[in-house]
């Protein structure tokens, strides 16, 4: 079977239409998902981390990487989720709260953990608007490194 590419396209919020569409896309196809990552600035990227770190580091990514996952048929019921790698440490979502950045309430942390990162269940409901929102703060709050404004997104998925 041949892998498509995925589609990649920078864009800066609040300008956020194309990645909507592409979550309403995937939704109602029920797989696919989409990576977001900040832009950063050449002269803040943090050096790469050397084996010895990848391996023994409790923590992810500096520069945070935001996953939103397509809902699946086989899931009871249907729903989106986000995965988020930082660097941020152990308990994000207590550090996204003193950000004001809360996990709305029928929303469900499935791990919070300081290498695989933060994973939620998101309501079906819920509107991909708001969850793409979340999403970005999230993922500006937890970051270390000085951002642009500008995203990437990589949209997987997409026939």
């Amino acid at each position: 079977m041949v892998r498509t590419p995925p589609e990649v396209f920078e864009f800066r919020p609040p300008d956020i239409g194309a990645v909507i569409a592409a979550m309403n896309e995937l939704a109602a196809a029920q797989h696919g998902w989409i990576t977001l990552q900040p832009g950063i600035d050449p002269d803040d990227e943090p050096p790469p981390k050397t084996l010895f770190g990848a391996l023994f580091s409790g923590t992810g990514p500096p520069v945070p990487v935001c996953t939103w996952v397509a809902p699946e048929a086989g899931q009871k019921p249907p729903h989106p989720e986000l995965g988020l790698l930082h660097k941020a440490g152990p308990k994000a979502v207590r550090r996204l709260d003193e950000h004001g950045i809360v996990v709305p309430e029928h929303w469900v942390v499935l791990a919070d953990h300081p290498r695989r990162g933060l994973v939620i269940a998101v309501h079906p409901e819920s509107p991909n608007g708001e969850v793409l929102d979340w999403l970005l703060a999230a993922g500006i709050a937890l970051t270390r490194v000085p951002l642009t404004g500008a995203w990437q997104a990589s949209i997987h998925g997409r026939a």
